[in-house]
């Protein structure tokens, strides 16, 4: 007799990997008569979503019959968790549990026909909560420390570049957080990091969301300074987007793990700069392994490539403040020595003459040089515009950006001179600025005695200190690749005159370095930096899309998210080209797990490495 014991085990050559195991919550409350369909993971616009069926076959003793009850208990609004069952370690026998999805019931569809009814569930995360809430008004704290909102006012962020961001930050719902202020002495401008936070705590029902921090928000944007940044009348999931477009960020809500607290977060990142996952696919002939392959399907779109995208920022036009020596504009041959003849209370026929003596104008658009006036050439705006571009056209004078000590333009600086351009005097008399050319109109009854006797002996001149549009916009460029090469350039303009501006008090302005103690701080803006800094934000989020890969796992995989990077093993085969090209990043754009098929598609984007 032998004490040997054989063992005998068949051959397996088929793989049987066992469905997903998933538990829903409906309320709090498990709900074993709903059976998960798919759940989809994405970005801005489409954000989170699931979708259900009303199945009671699995709990006979669901007692909803009719489509009435059915609505009655899984109603809008109700909140959906939808979790992944997992065992404990050894040697426990407990079941532990991830959330893979949470949201609320946004949409059901009931579907009555001869044979069955049929109800389906969507279920979205808290993005679709965002889009109900609309951003108008400003939030201030008054003299008394209380919390008001100015209904009225328009959310404007720095507008016109001037900052309205109170210096003190106030305490409100737990945090600490940066508000509007009507005072310009005690105001700042605003970062974006500064109105993202505003926004998720001023709008966002308190409890509801997990927010970050004001510094990882700042280490987020690298405190970048907003420009002038108008959203009102735009619902909060928009003006989060506009903020992270011009930041070259993203933002994506996903279900916490902690049990206490808010089941959501929103979580704000960067496309390829999280985590790193790899999708494999074994080598041609070998014997299929789980391990080594997660790439069931593979298809691929490639787009034309190298080219080069230049990003042309273009801001609001130049402005630029100066003295301008105005000349006659009216027929010398109306000129005469009768006073009451250029009086509209004394002459009838006023409407004759009513330019001589009175109209004085700059002749930009060279419309005075010839006959009869005989005014010269063209003024020239080439000192003041610092370039020659510009054409000569008709403009307008506007307020000067020099200001008094309350931060007030001083407007259209009139002067006059008596002894043809010897000594300068303020004119004080009435007198209207033209709005069709550069010019003014003396608009007084009678010109006063001093105007007179110096129009006769023709000593008489006038000149103003104001600010003109020149015809050159703020912009700057920024470039991905090489120009002026055999490489295609593809250019992209970006216009945003109302949030990058330029404002500047030319040397040929009188008020240029000044030190009369009358004035106060100019108006001067200078958006240049931060514009090239957007175009920069711009290029970084927007690179080349190379290639568009749509691909299935073999199985249902719950652990893949948005903004992944992608890599492959060195055994893998090169599908995503990983190894052959390392100028580019590969990261997931969209997760929709197929419960029903029992697998998982995510679509990788392949955009070029942008270097700047």
């Amino acid at each position: 007799m032998s004490n040997r014991v054989d063992f005998f085990q068949s051959a397996q050559t088929q793989l049987a990997i066992p469905p997903a195991s998933t538990v829903i919550f409906l309320d709090g409350v498990l709900c074993p008569y709903l059976e998960l369909l798919e759940i989809v993971r994405s970005d801005w616009p489409e954000f989170g979503w699931a979708r259900l069926v009303y199945n009671p076959a699995p709990y006979p003793s669901c007692k909803l019959t009719t489509h009435t009850e059915i609505e009655g208990e899984l109603a809008i609004g109700k909140f959906i968790c939808i979790r992944q069952i997992y065992n404990g370690t050894a040697p426990s026998a407990s079941v532990f549990s991830l959330p893979l999805f949470a949201g609320q019931i946004e949409e059901i569809r009931t579907k009555i026909g001869p044979d069955d009814e049929k109800l389906e569930v969507t279920a979205k995360d808290f993005s679709s909560n965002l889009k109900r809430i609309t951003i108008y008004g400003q939030y201030v704290v008054n003299s008394d420390g209380l919390l008001l909102l100015l209904a009225g006012f328009n959310t404007v962020f720095n507008e016109n570049g001037k900052s309205n961001a109170a210096t003190k930050t106030v305490e409100t719902n737990g945090r600490s957080i940066t508000l509007f202020t009507t005072e310009s002495s005690e105001s700042k401008l605003w970062s974006y990091a500064e109105i993202i936070e505003y926004l998720l705590y001023q709008y966002l029902p308190s409890g509801r969301v997990q927010t970050p921090g004001i510094e990882q928000l700042r280490a987020l944007t690298d405190n970048q300074t907003a420009c002038e940044l108008d959203l009102t009348g735009l619902n909060l999931a928009e003006v989060l987007q506009r903020c992270c477009e011009m930041t070259g960020l993203k933002f994506k809500f996903v279900p916490r793990f902690m049990p206490t607290g808010p089941q959501q977060a929103i979580v704000f990142y960067r496309n390829g700069r999280g985590r790193t996952v790899e999708l494999n696919c074994q080598q041609v002939g070998e014997k299929l392994s789980i391990s080594k392959t997660n790439i069931g399907r593979f298809s691929s779109t490639k787009n034309f490539w190298p080219v080069t995208h230049r990003y042309i920022g273009q801001g609001d036009f130049k402005i630029y403040e100066a003295t301008f020596e105005l000349v006659k504009a009216w027929d010398p041959a109306d000129e005469d020595t009768n006073y009451e003849k250029f009086s509209p209370s004394t002459n009838p026929d006023f409407y004759k003459v009513k330019d001589v003596y009175r109209k004085w104008c700059l002749n930009e658009a060279g419309d005075y040089s010839t006959e009869p006036y005989n005014q010269g050439e063209a003024f020239d705006f080439s000192k003041i515009f610092q370039s020659s571009n510009f054409v000569n056209r008709c403009r307008r004078f506007y307020p000067t950006l020099t200001t008094d000590k309350q931060g007030k333009s001083l407007g259209y600086f009139l002067q006059v001179s008596f002894d043809n351009g010897l000594h300068w005097w303020q004119y004080l008399y009435a007198f209207n600025n033209l709005v069709d050319e550069c010019g003014i109109w003396l608009s007084s009854d009678q010109l006063d005695v001093d105007t007179w006797v110096a129009a006769l002996k023709g000593v008489l001149k006038f000149r103003m200190t104001a600010s003109v549009v020149s015809d050159e916009r703020l912009s700057c460029e920024v470039v991905d690749g090489p120009v002026n090469s055999t490489m295609p350039v593809v250019d992209h303009v970006i216009k945003l005159p109302r949030q990058f501006k330029y404002r500047q008090v030319s040397g040929q302005s009188i008020f240029k370095n000044s030190s009369d103690e009358s004035l106060g701080e100019t108006d001067e803006v200078d958006n240049t930096t931060a514009l090239y800094t957007l175009l920069r934000k711009s290029a970084e989020i927007a690179p080349e899309t190379i290639e568009t890969v749509d691909l299935q796992t073999p199985y249902l995989a719950f652990d893949y998210r948005i903004g992944d990077r992608v890599i492959t093993s060195p055994q893998s085969r090169d599908l995503l080209e990983c190894r052959s090209d390392n100028r580019s990043t590969r990261w997931i754009k969209r997760v929709h797990m197929d419960f029903k098929n029992q697998c998982t598609n995510l679509k990788v984007i392949r955009q070029r490495t942008c270097h700047l």
